[in-house]
């Protein structure tokens, strides 16, 4: 009897285990449903941006915090995941690319942040791109 019970209390844990572990890696898509531009929000380049980014969609693989679709953070240097989010924390990753590292246009800076930590399925995020901020809401898949 003892045994048994031991038994169901491991499958319990390698369950919890399991799906934990599963919910941790997974992906996220995220749709774009506003910016802001530190220049002001309006004008033609505001408009610009809002047309060809609010209502557009990208994806996050949450283990490396590599971004693709709509918005990008690498395109010399790799992202880095400084957290990969908890029911405490959100997911947190940064890019950097100093004028030595790129084609000498100018250097970048990236930052994003999804509030892993919400209850529900969809998760804020904020992504700064150098003078952009873009708002929206991002889901496991």
């Amino acid at each position: 009897m003892m045994q048994k019970q031991i038994g169901h209390v491991a499958l319990f844990l390698a369950s919890v285990i399991t799906i934990s572990v599963a919910t941790a890696s997974s992906d996220y898509r995220c749709t774009i449903e506003r910016l802001s531009l530190a220049a002001g929000d309006s004008g033609d380049v505001y408009e610009f941006q809002k047309k060809h980014y609010v209502g557009k969609q990208f994806t996050i693989e949450r283990s490396s915090g590599l971004m693709a679709g709509a918005l990008k953070n690498s395109y010399v240097t790799e992202p880095q995941v400084i957290d990969l989010g908890s029911k405490e924390n959100a997911y947190k990753v940064v890019t950097t690319m100093r004028l030595d590292q790129g084609a000498g246009a100018g250097s970048n800076i990236y930052g994003l942040t999804v509030s892993e930590h919400e209850q529900g399925d969809k998760k804020p995020f904020v992504f700064l791109a150098n003078d952009a901020v873009y708002f929206g809401n991002c889901e496991h898949f």
